[in-house]
């Protein structure tokens, strides 16, 4: 029978940052089976999946579970590792998770201020918290997963806006293509592009917000 247990879910103080001083959680309720028989890779002790469950140790034990060559099997208590059991399930409830939101002190070309949202998932949260398949069972406990970061570094943005400055200027050259109001809307945006550095220099990356991208030929 599922268990219907209340816990809490540590959530970081900004969505992608690997922060939690500020102590923040989500009420959440686990409703998945108290036990969960699990297997891990013997190397990298990485869960790999749930192989059987039960109310109780003895239920999994008897239930048929082959292992896969390379991995152990152990059976995980969800009354105490509740998180974990939730993240490798999904069997829980949050209710209504609040969005996030940021002004980013920084204002667009009509002078608006500049701000940043990101939606939590109401019943996928954990997920968007910490990566798929790195939970891990190792010296004979239960590790949480690992967190999820933002997956564009700052080094491949920047690598991405440097080829975009490239285009612009390689199309500006091609005058004879565009019309003059063409040419304007490529190097107003080269121009942007050009100025991410200073503008946001204090914003994250993965926040900055693009404006349209010209029209090439």
């Amino acid at each position: 029978m599922p268990m219907n247990k209340s816990f809490n879910i540590p959530m970081p103080n900004k969505p992608y940052v690997d922060d939690f001083s500020d102590n923040n959680v989500q009420a959440a309720t686990y409703i998945g089976p108290r036990y969960l028989k699990v297997q891990y890779n013997n190397d990298t002790k990485y869960i790999a999946n749930i192989i059987a469950d039960g109310d109780t140790v003895e239920e999994c034990n008897e239930q048929m579970s082959a292992v896969m060559e390379g991995h152990t099997s152990t059976v995980i208590d969800a009354d105490s590792d509740t998180l974990v059991a939730a993240y490798l399930t999904n069997a829980y409830e949050t209710g209504e998770v609040a969005d996030y939101s940021e002004d980013l002190g920084t204002t667009d070309a009509n002078g608006d201020a500049e701000t940043w949202e990101y939606v939590w998932n109401d019943n996928g949260v954990i997920h968007q918290i910490y990566l798929q398949g790195t939970a891990k069972f190792e010296d004979n406990a239960v590790v949480t997963p690992e967190f999820r970061g933002h997956a564009i570094t700052r080094d491949s943005f920047n690598e991405t806006v440097t080829s975009q400055i490239e285009q612009c200027t390689a199309e500006l050259a091609r005058a004879d293509v565009y019309t003059d109001d063409e040419k304007a809307a490529i190097t107003t945006y080269k121009t942007w592009l050009e100025g991410i550095s200073t503008k946001y220099a204090a914003v994250d990356h993965w926040k900055i917000p693009f404006p349209q991208f010209p029209d090439f030929k």
